[in-house]
């Protein structure tokens, strides 16, 4: 009998053991639980800032990109706005007496083909001229030097002649063209 209730006894205490694991496990399976919700809280998380830091990156390299094209678009700016005085020259000649004389054909056909030569670099670097003379004045594209007055009221404000070109690189104003704006004044 010793031997039965020893063996009673082993099996209880099996029990007990066995018992006492369950409860262990079931805390140790809620610790992992908990653990598990940490992780996949912190997978999201990571996930996320990823997600958005590659969506900065991509975003910054759009930005470089077209920084750097405006950068090449306007890179020749000083160049050819230096060419501008050379353009001018060429139009002040044109106007001059002196030059226009019959003898001097020969000079001024040389000469305007090399101002059209150099009007044609210009148009291929993307400079155009603004339109002043007979437009409707335009502070940002104009620069009033002179005013006249005029008797008719349709001709206050606009641009009576052109004294100096303007050009635009692109769709900047590279120079506004300097011209004299008409100001309307009844007559007495």
């Amino acid at each position: 009998m010793a031997n039965i209730d020893n063996e009673k006894q082993k099996e209880e205490q099996k029990i007990e053991i066995i018992s006492e694991g369950e409860d262990k496990l079931e805390d140790k399976i809620k610790v992992l639980k908990e653990e598990l919700k940490i992780c996949l809280k912190d997978k999201q998380d990571y996930l996320a800032g990823w997600q958005r830091a590659k969506a900065d990156f991509i975003n910054a390299r759009k930005d470089l990109e077209k920084e750097k094209q405006e950068f090449v678009k306007f890179a020749r700016q000083e160049l050819l706005f230096e060419l501008l005085f050379l353009a001018d020259s060429f139009e002040a000649a044109f106007v001059e007496s002196e030059f226009l004389k019959p003898e001097n054909k020969k000079l001024t056909d040389g000469l305007s083909n090399i101002h059209q030569a150099l009007m044609k670099i210009l148009e291929n670097c993307h400079i155009s001229k603004i339109k002043a003379a007979g437009e409707k004045f335009n502070p940002a594209e104009h620069e009033a030097l002179e005013e006249e007055e005029v008797g008719e009221q349709d001709k206050e404000e606009m641009v009576l002649k052109e004294i100096q070109s303007g050009y635009k690189l692109y769709d900047k104003v590279l120079r506004p063209a300097r011209v004299r704006v008409g100001k309307y004044n009844p007559k007495p």
